[in-house]
């Protein structure tokens, strides 16, 4: 059955790129009810190929009047109560009209967004008015705009002086109007970038400073409030033109600033503006190399964050499950697994609230009764997961120097780290009843061989990567240039890296590689880390209950949820659960802190933030469903 949607695709000279963006709309999963195509005076074949696809595809011819009035024309023509708003050159994944409309549960919620491949682009699941007069955070084509709220924010301005962000003019009235818009947090729509402040900069400069005029004229806002946002804007193209070198703008737009609201920044960046232009290319270049300035990377390589199209906050928690032993003596001097009896303490925490925890096991626990029988109610319950977690100087067979670099398991010869995961692998499965396909690495120490090692054995999940940390010094991987999202670990994206949660927070939390400045050798005795984390300027925190205080979790998590992040990982030690075992936790008012920290931060995850519980072979499930979805894109784009 057809879903009530129109969807308009405004065309001019759109002969290349039409036939995929129609065919990606014929494909979804709920086809809409019609598909009009406004060919806005082309002098191409644009006509010739809507044409092509027969009934299915009705064709409206005008003289060029620009986006704005073809997509007018387009929604007055149309029969739908949703108008489905594409550009000729972007494409939707097959499943965008059905996730969407799961949304419409509310007569005044005006517009349905969701995510695009646009490089950058986030958006909270709900946004008003203030978040979007800061910056217009919707993507044209990933718009499902109730008629009603067109009809009653007036249509879209025609004014050519518009053109480019006669869209963003529109989303503001009708969030004005009283309307709600939502995003579904998927990736659902592609975006070919198109007139952008690289590509056009004056352009868009005049139409963004117009869009304020007109907004101000038609909501009649608070002069202070719109001489901030236009304030916002010439920052904005001030950078940006500096960045592309169109050096008169930014030396006319520093200038203006200066005269009108001069700021250290801003006078800083005109001076820049009249450096000859090979020093601006050498700034360009340095800050081009600086951490914070480069993609996410492992072992050298890019990575891409996978969205697996979570809805709500979603926590895991993934708990080291290890012997006692000795953490001042590298290789670790084993104790005993005597903690491992203690472990129903933080169990039963996460039954009350609903969460199932993955125990990620080492050797000595699933080798020995002692270890691994307490977590065998767990299991056969239902309310645990099981993982494993590679101790090398602990796992068969042990054919290496016992040393700090080999225990990381990921420095071991291809074969040896091969033969200790399928001896832990085989153990974790006689004894356990379970073959598992969460791993970590212990130490956290992934190699270059580790994620095709995963993939050949049928592991699904890493939880290794813990970000803004390095081991490089004494041997293991750095991962400062990863980051908290999750990605596909293997060239074949078969396995999924979930990252520990690890965020920065602060002042200059835009700027973490200054955390990987301060570890230098030479800047190491002025403990430049500890004097930004007391200053709040920059604060590196992990979600623990060892070492990390609750209300710094809390904080963590919000400043996380406001940059777009969804997923959450919790871990600790299991032999924290005894006193005495680790350093976290020396005393039976140490173990009390420890559970009431797992107990206040999932009473705020799920009361505070509206957060859900999940296990990691569900947000695998859901990334695979992502990735098949791009796929399927790619194959008929």
């Amino acid at each position: 059955m057809a879903a009530d949607v129109s969807v308009i695709v405004p065309a001019y000279n759109a002969e290349a790129t039409l036939a995929a963006a129609l065919r990606s709309v014929l494909l979804q999963s709920v086809p809409p009810l019609e598909i009009l195509v406004v060919d806005d005076g082309s002098n191409d074949g644009t006509a010739v190929v809507a044409a092509q696809f027969g009934p299915m595809v009705r064709l409206i011819r005008q003289r060029n009047g620009g986006p704005g009035a073809a997509r007018n024309t387009g929604i007055r023509a149309a029969r739908g109560g949703w108008i489905g708003l594409l550009d000729a050159d972007d494409t939707w994944l097959p499943t965008k009209l059905e996730r969407q409309l799961a949304l419409d549960d509310d007569a005044r919620i005006g517009i349905i967004a969701c995510l695009s491949d646009k490089p950058g682009q986030t958006c909270p699941p709900e946004i008003g008015f203030d978040q979007l007069w800061t910056s217009n955070l919707l993507v044209n084509s990933t718009v499902l705009m109730r008629r009603a709220a067109w009809e009653d924010a007036g249509p879209y301005d025609e004014d050519r002086a518009l053109i480019s962000v006669e869209d963003y003019n529109l989303w503001l009235r009708i969030a004005a109007a009283g309307w709600r818009i939502l995003t579904r947090q998927e990736v659902l729509a592609h975006y070919t970038r198109g007139v952008g402040i690289s590509s056009n900069t004056h352009r868009l400069l005049a139409a963004s400073l117009f869009n304020i005029d007109q907004i101000e004229r038609v909501l009649d806002l608070p002069v202070a409030k719109v001489r901030a946002r236009r304030v916002a804007a010439l920052d904005q193209f001030a950078g940006a033109a500096l960045h592309e070198r169109d050096v008169s703008l930014a030396r006319e737009l520093g200038l203006r600033l200066a005269r009108t609201d001069p700021t250290a920044g801003r006078l800083a960046r005109l001076a820049i503006a009249y450096l000859p232009s090979p020093l601006l290319d050498v700034k360009r270049r340095i800050s081009q190399a600086l951490p914070q300035n480069r993609p996410p990377q492992l072992f050298g390589q890019p990575v891409v964050p996978v969205d697996p199209g979570l809805q709500q906050p979603v926590l895991l928690v993934i708990v080291d499950t290890e012997e006692e032993f000795d953490w001042s003596v590298v290789p670790p001097l084993t104790s005993g697994i005597q903690a491992m009896r203690h472990q129903v303490l933080a169990q039963r925490i996460f039954e009350r609230f609903g969460c199932v925890p993955t125990y990620a096991i080492d050797y000595p626990v699933a080798a020995q009764r002692e270890g691994y029988a307490p977590l065998l109610e767990f299991l056969q319950s239902g309310t645990c997961g099981i993982g494993t977690q590679l101790h090398p100087w602990l796992n068969p067979p042990i054919e290496e120097e016992l040393c700090e670099r080999n225990s990381y398991p990921g420095n071991l010869p291809r074969a040896l780290e091969s033969a200790k995961l399928h001896v832990l692998t085989d153990v974790i499965e006689t004894n356990l009843g379970i073959r598992p396909t969460l791993y970590r690495s212990g130490r956290y120490g992934l190699g270059p061989n580790t994620p095709d090692l995963l993939a050949a054995m049928g592991y699904r999940i890493d939880c290794s990567v813990r970000p803004h940390f390095a081991s490089s010094g004494t041997g293991g991987p750095d991962y400062r240039d990863a980051h908290a999202h999750p990605f596909w670990l293997d060239a074949g994206q078969t396995v999924l890296e979930l990252p520990v949660t690890v965020g920065v927070t602060g002042a200059l939390a835009r700027f973490p590689g200054l955390l990987g400045a301060a570890g230098y050798p030479l800047l190491r005795p002025l403990r430049l880390g500890g004097i930004l984390a007391r200053s709040r300027l920059l604060d590196r925190i992990q979600l623990t209950p060892e070492g990390t205080v609750l209300l710094e979790a809390q904080r963590l998590t919000r400043a996380m949820l406001a940059q777009g992040h969804r997923l959450f990982v919790v871990g600790y030690h299991s032999p924290s659960l005894q006193p005495g075992c680790t350093p976290y936790v020396r005393t039976a008012a140490d173990l009390q802190s420890l559970l009431a920290w797992l107990e206040g931060y999932l009473e705020f995850f799920i009361g505070e933030i509206g957060g859900r519980m999940s296990t990691p072979d569900e947000i695998f499930d859901a990334a695979v469903q992502t990735r098949d979805s791009v796929a399927g894109q790619a194959a008929y784009a």
